[in-house]
């Protein structure tokens, strides 16, 4: 559908939207026992593309709600509210200039996490209430030779709760800003390097202070300097890899203002894109955020992303599977006496809190129809926590399964998005079409090439065959 995009010109807008019915199994395992519920939900999606030469403009959403038709005793609260929304608009402003800004949100209760989403959320004290999270960004990127650019990004994102089982634990959990800076200098035809420059302020409400779950206000402020790299190795391999430091201040309850946490951040990702199949591996370490009533402390993170079409030809080319593993191990250092009554900047004996997150899902959708699709798949969470030393004396990990049956009903513009795409298509619909041709470019290529065609012009040819 064509239509008009004033900062780009004429534009090619597509509209989607899908109906989901879903029935869930969900079983737990908790310290207080084991529980199982059985779940209906109804789910509701948009998606908005419009892009032309010099702009493109993305609006995704979607919401859920689910309410159990039988609880076990033990059960938590037993219904389902999940709720996102991506909103992005690149504009390139001359011919050497870009700019980009963009906004998402987040609004889940416990049985709103699935295995899609990030892990940083899923910290021990979210049971009984419904989290969110909002966020904002700014870009500017500049070419400053044909092999060259600089790019600024700045930031903000907050987290809190809208409902609780406990009034205390409504309200705003955490608020961050983060800066950036990076420049990046094409080294070869397929290889890029450059260094990048963050800083970050973080102001946490309800962080964890030590051992006896004292919670109280901390201010975190980071400084990283990294190296980083991207090659091609091909059109369907690419990776990238970063390596550097982050300076922090550290907790106030721990030591002085005169020290300071000096710890290594790297992050490494590789991705493969066949005709018929993908995966996306990523491993980071880093001095980061362990959750918005945690705090900052040491982290490792990893997470892995296949997909694939089993078979190809006319009667099974839309059907797709999906499979994704997510994995979070932090520990933040806490006081081991209540801070409370003491002297500001007394050093203090040190603990520590650490969370272990393991999430795991897979789903095989296959449509009835065009614009008719039926989706299998299961969720697996395990979530493993404790306090170093442990004034309890005994710390249990929580578990819990969710196997889900559901109907889609999917309208759209354009006939290509009534059967399921490949995920890592997601990311390029709204881009300016002079981006694709500048990147092509730069890389020796042309645009459409062989070493540049576009992820949907893959899948075309893929559903032609």
């Amino acid at each position: 559908m064509l239509g008009f995009f004033p900062a780009g010109g004429l534009a090619v807008t597509d509209a989607t939207a899908a109906v989901t019915v879903e029935q869930s199994a969900v079983t737990g395992i908790t310290p207080g026992g084991g529980y199982g519920i059985a779940l209906t939900s109804v789910d509701g999606a948009a998606r908005i593309v419009s892009r032309a030469s010099r702009a493109g403009f993305l609006l995704d959403i979607s919401g859920r709600y689910g309410r159990a038709l039988a609880a076990t005793q033990g059960a938590t609260t037993p219904q389902d509210i999940a709720g996102t929304a991506v909103t992005r608009l690149d504009v390139v402003t001359s011919p050497r200039t870009a700019f980009s800004i963009s906004a998402d949100a987040l609004l889940a209760s416990r049985l709103g996490l699935r295995a899609t989403n990030d892990l940083t959320a899923r910290d021990p004290f979210l049971q009984g209430r419904v989290i969110y999270t909002l966020g904002s960004r700014l870009g500017f990127s500049a070419s400053t030779s044909p092999r060259s650019y600089l790019r600024f990004e700045a930031g903000y994102t907050q987290a809190g709760a809208v409902a609780a089982d406990h009034p205390d634990a409504v309200g705003l959990d955490s608020h961050a800003v983060l800066g950036s800076a990076s420049f990046s200098w094409l080294a070869g035809r397929r290889f890029r390097l450059g260094p990048i420059v963050r800083a970050g302020f973080t102001h946490f409400e309800h962080a964890l202070l030590d051992v006896d779950l004292t919670r109280g206000p901390a201010d975190i402020t980071t400084v990283s300097a990294l190296g980083s790299t991207t090659f091609e190795i091909s059109r369907r391999i690419r990776g990238g890899a970063a390596l550097g430091l982050t300076v922090a201040s550290p907790p106030s309850f721990l030591q002085d203002e005169a020290s300071r946490v000096i710890a290594p951040d790297a992050r490494i990702d590789a991705r493969y894109a066949g005709r018929g199949y993908g995966v996306v591996g990523t491993y980071s370490f880093s001095y980061s955020s362990l959750g918005p009533r945690i705090g900052f402390g040491a982290q490792h993170a990893a997470g892995l992303e296949m997909w694939s079409r089993p078979r190809g030809g006319r009667e099974f080319r839309s059907v797709i599977a999906r499979g994704i593993l997510r994995f979070r191990h932090g520990e933040a250092p806490l006081a081991t006496q209540p801070r409370l009554g003491l002297p500001a900047g007394t050093p203090q004996p040190e603990g520590k809190f650490v969370t272990t997150a393991v999430a795991a899902g897979g789903s095989l959708g296959m449509p009835l129809t065009m614009g008719i699709l039926v989706t299998g798949g299961v969720d697996l969470e395990l979530i493993s926590t404790r306090f170093d030393p442990d004034p309890t004396g005994a710390s249990a990990p929580t578990f819990r399964t969710m196997v889900t049956v559901a109907i889609s009903a999917i309208g759209s513009t354009d006939p290509m998005r009534r059967v399921p795409r490949d995920p890592d298509l997601q990311d390029q619909d709204a881009r300016p079409a002079v981006l694709d041709e500048e990147e092509a470019r730069r890389a020796g290529g042309r645009p459409g090439g062989p070493e540049t065609k576009t992820g949907d012009e893959d899948e075309d040819a893929f559903y032609e065959e």
